[in-house]
């Protein structure tokens, strides 16, 4: 007796990806019937194809992990009993029902999808039909061999307690299965393509669409890749639980991927919104980093009696600091359009700005009627620099100005 221990690669390898592909698959048709509702679609074959696939890849998964937990299957054949394979066979008779039904409704959910979306382009919708039935025949075909292959029908698991069985040939029937599931995998990948090219759109566009439908040839590598071993029946006889790994494996793996490239499709208007929300937040955040980049260390340049902003409480600072800008600027082109009134108020400013004392009256030779109301106006738009003058801060270039005003008077 060998119970299966989570120290064990293989068996485990199985139980984990069983068990999150079929999460994943669950997850797309969520995310399928979210993006129906927000778009008000209803829902048709290929919706209630999927949920049926999605039931039957759900029966798959479990009799699988049952198998590698309580039938030995991953595990060398040459430690594990004779009630673990024979619960290993009984259990591969619902696996190979489950499976079979799960990859057949999914094609039939893809073909169905196909017809709503290319139906109008001339001779698609008879070959989809076509591929439709070859596939619901096929499936049901290998359904009804699964279960009636041998009689009695316990001789399907247990052919030592009847030894008068009577059986197909197993070993040309997989293979018959493997070929026919590949070539109905390969048809349905290539058959929306020609249509695809014949749409009225960009280049890039076409191939960006093709590459959406053509996510299906991991489908058929796995399809391919289980005929390989169906071909192996030596290896199936001598080394059972180890070969029923790797089929549980691929069987699942194969359910689950198609599930979620079927549902790949109807998911592009969740994809568009989302791209949508990334591009304008990192738009958002570029004009975050525009806006204060001008106050950022590495742009900012030090002026005599400058401080450095360290809290949020400087914000007071910056914004009296902006006034005081802007308010020299103003200053600098009133001084430009009226040259005469220029004179008394950069000594205006030297004396109350600078030196704290009263305006000499001496300077103001100008003719006073027509300066005073301009200096007064000066004097207000002067009035941020005073406030930056009671925390310690001088406007440079304004007072440099108005010294060398003063040493030409």
């Amino acid at each position: 007796m060998a119970p299966y221990r989570a120290d064990m690669t293989f068996p485990t390898t199985i139980l984990v990806v069983n068990s999150a592909g079929l999460a994943l698959s669950l997850f797309a048709i969520v995310l399928r019937f979210w993006s129906q509702a927000n778009r008000r679609m209803k829902y048709n074959l290929s919706d209630y194809m999927i949920v049926a696939s999605w039931l039957f890849t759900l029966g798959l998964v479990v009799s699988e992990n049952f198998c590698v937990t309580k039938g030995g299957v991953g595990q060398p054949t040459a430690i594990v009993t004779l009630d673990q394979l024979l619960f290993s066979a009984k259990q591969f008779v619902v696996i190979g029902v489950t499976g079979t039904l799960a990859v057949t409704l999914v094609k039939i959910s893809l073909l169905d999808f196909f017809i709503s979306i290319f139906g109008a382009i001339s001779h698609f919708k008879p070959i989809a039909y076509t591929l439709m039935g070859i596939t619901a025949c096929y499936g049901l075909s290998i359904t009804v061999v699964t279960l009636a292959g041998c009689r009695p029908f316990a001789a399907n698991w247990d052919k030592f307690s009847n030894p008068n069985y009577q059986c197909i040939n197993t070993s040309q029937f997989y293979i018959s299965q493997g070929a026919i599931g590949a070539f109905l995998d390969i048809a349905i990948l290539l058959l929306p393509l020609p249509a695809i090219w014949k749409l009225q759109l960009k280049t890039s566009k076409k191939v960006a669409i093709s590459l959406l439908f053509t996510i299906g040839i991991l489908i058929c590598a796995v399809s391919l890749t289980r005929l390989v071993y169906n071909t192996r029946q030596d290896y199936m006889q001598t080394h059972f639980t180890e070969y029923a790994g790797i089929v549980a494996l691929l069987g699942a793996l194969e359910a689950n991927l198609s599930i979620v490239c079927a549902c790949l499709p109807m998911l592009q208007s969740i994809f568009v919104t989302f791209g949508q929300g990334i591009r304008s937040k990192l738009s958002f955040d570029r004009s975050t980093l525009k806006l204060l980049k001008p106050f950022s260390s590495g742009s900012r340049k030090p002026t005599h009696g400058s401080q450095k902003l360290g809290s949020f409480t400087d914000n007071a600072k910056l914004s009296t600091d902006q006034n005081s800008v802007e308010a020299a600027r103003y200053q600098s082109q009133h001084d430009r359009l009226y040259p005469l009134t220029a004179l008394s108020t950069s000594r205006a400013s030297l004396d109350e700005d600078v030196e704290g004392t009263a305006p000499l009256n001496e300077f103001r030779t100008v003719p006073e009627a027509m300066s005073h109301a301009n200096t007064s106006t000066a004097r207000s738009v002067a009035s941020p620099t005073r406030a930056i003058s009671n925390q310690q801060s001088i406007n440079v270039t304004k007072t440099w100005d108005i010294r060398d005003e003063r040493e030409r008077l």
